[in-house]
């Protein structure tokens, strides 16, 4: 049922267009996300955003944010993926060094339902149509809807999640957005305040349903969640500094070079965080410093600097 009667049509999908939908799935993958909304936050100009810190720290909370909902969620309804989706058979014209690659991006492990990917594409692309001020309003929203709909469309073609679990994560995404951004009112503390309770919520439904890897999931998210916060209200960035009640330093503009090294070390604590697997404690110190850092990095360059 959870299907809608549309899975079928995609089993005969050609090699080619299964491969092209594979690359087009990362644009809702957690981690581009995150990068993309980190990168943002810190070299966003002016010309997309009158305030571009306060849209990228409100950004970063959203992509937390859907992360953690998508945890939260899975944890509590915990139904499988559809047959087959943990694996995936390479084109027999795909170079063998490639050959990993695609077998990682083509497939899903973990629950099924509701689809990260829809719910973190919503959150995320409906936050930049919501958020930024390129172009019109309904160019924007159009051009979320269409990176949404692909994404949703890449999980179906690969076969690692059904009809009903793209349909639900959209739904659940936008309704997110909504009442996250309403409640946040601009601020991007109450934004991460926001966060960190659905961070408890995931961290509750993991531990109840006795899903391991999900618990580390939300226990990172939460850190993650609450590092950002303490940034925020310490540290934060010019553009809310007077609303934080934190001072105000110069707004440096950041170099691309420098957002390199920036997203080198805090993804590097985060990613080595998921591969070392440290104990839980561990995990929520490194990941909250990972977001920490994030939130406070354009005021540590711009102190460097002078």
């Amino acid at each position: 049922m959870r299907g809608l009667g549309i899975s079928e049509l995609f089993a005969a999908t050609p090699d080619v267009l299964v491969l092209v939908f594979a690359l087009l799935t990362q644009l809702g993958d957690p981690w581009f996300l995150l990068v993309l909304v980190v990168l943002l936050y810190w070299l966003a100009p002016a010309s997309l955003t009158a305030e571009p810190r306060r849209t990228g720290a409100l950004l970063v909370g959203l992509a937390l944010g859907a992360l953690l909902l998508t945890v939260a969620l899975k944890s509590f309804f915990s139904l499988p993926r559809p047959p087959g989706a943990a694996s995936a058979t390479p084109p027999a014209w795909l170079p063998a060094l490639v050959a990993p690659v695609f077998e990682n991006v083509a497939t899903g492990t973990g629950f099924g339902f509701p689809s990260g990917h829809a719910i973190g594409t919503t959150v995320v692309y409906g936050g930049l149509a919501t958020l930024l001020d390129v172009w019109n309003r309904r160019r924007r929203v159009a051009a979320a809807a269409t990176v949404v709909a692909v994404v949703g469309l890449s999980r179906l073609v690969l076969g690692v999640h059904y009809g009903v679990d793209i349909v639900v994560g959209v739904a659940v995404g936008l309704a997110f957005l909504v009442g996250a951004l309403r409640v946040a009112d601009g601020r991007p503390d109450r934004l991460f305040g926001v966060v960190a309770a659905v961070g408890l919520l995931a961290l509750v439904a993991a531990a109840v349903g006795g899903h391991a890897a999900e618990v580390r999931d939300a226990v990172a998210g939460l850190g993650g969640a609450l590092g950002g916060l303490v940034a925020l209200r310490r540290v934060g960035p010019d553009e809310f500094a007077e609303i934080v009640g934190v001072a105000q330093v110069a707004d440096t503009p950041m170099s691309p070079a420098v957002a390199v090294v920036g997203l080198a070390v805090t993804g590097g604590l985060w990613a080595g965080a998921a591969a070392v697997q440290p104990t839980l404690p561990v995990t929520f110190v490194v990941v909250a410093v990972a977001v920490a850092v994030v939130v406070a990095y354009p005021r540590l360059v711009a102190v460097v600097r002078r």
